[in-house]
């Protein structure tokens, strides 16, 4: 393991525990048993630190939320499901989200590129899901995209507060039993047939 990766590896644990704004470089430092400047080395800032996992978790949800031709509802929450992994697995940047906006210049540039993009990509799979007739033709997309967007954004801050006591597969199935009862209104015969299908498969 370089030392590069053992650095991001432990910030991730003691954020994850104790909260990104509650850890500062030293403690950091003293976890690993190095001086502060072997970290700064690599990350002249704790707010350099924090850009590259935020970069680490956006080259992992890209690599998940593709467009794929002939998408199924299934698939679609599939891939909901590994987004969510994600966000457990880095989800000290979820819970300090608007702060790390406010906060983090760099951070705060790349997300707007970033969500235009998760954005449009979203709209694109239900086009795909209403072309492959899962979805109604009257169905509001712009809706369903927003709202999608929203619960892929916060659900970890709520889940925090509301759903602290339940395991992370838990909440996870919690989350999207929500996205399944979004779509129920909007779906055809078909779809429901495959939300069903689903459900019966996690639930």
């Amino acid at each position: 393991m370089t030392t590069k990766k053992s650095i991001l590896d432990k910030a991730l644990e003691m954020f994850n525990e104790k909260g990104i704004e509650y850890v500062g470089m030293r403690e950091l430092a003293a976890s690993l048993n190095m001086r502060v400047s072997n970290i700064t080395y690599y990350f002249p800032t704790k707010d350099d630190l924090v850009n590259q996992l935020s970069i680490n978790l956006s080259q992992l949800n890209s690599e998940i939320v593709v467009v794929q031709e002939e998408l199924t509802i299934s698939n679609f929450l599939d891939m909901l499901e590994k987004v969510f992994r994600n966000h457990i697995k880095f989800r000290c940047l979820l819970l300090s989200f608007v702060h790390l906006l406010q906060r983090n210049h760099f951070i705060s540039l790349r997300y707007k590129n970033t969500e235009k993009d998760r954005s449009t990509a979203i709209l694109r799979m239900l086009q795909s899901l209403m072309e492959s007739t899962l979805l109604k033709t009257d169905a509001d997309l712009d809706f369903l995209a927003s709202t999608l967007a929203l619960i892929i954004r916060f659900w970890i801050s709520e889940a925090s507060v509301s759903h602290s006591k339940l395991s992370e597969q838990e909440q996870i199935k919690h989350y999207l039993n929500i996205v399944i009862k979004l779509f129920l209104p909007y779906v055809t015969a078909k779809g429901k047939r495959e939300l069903v299908a689903y459900y019966k498969s996690r639930y």
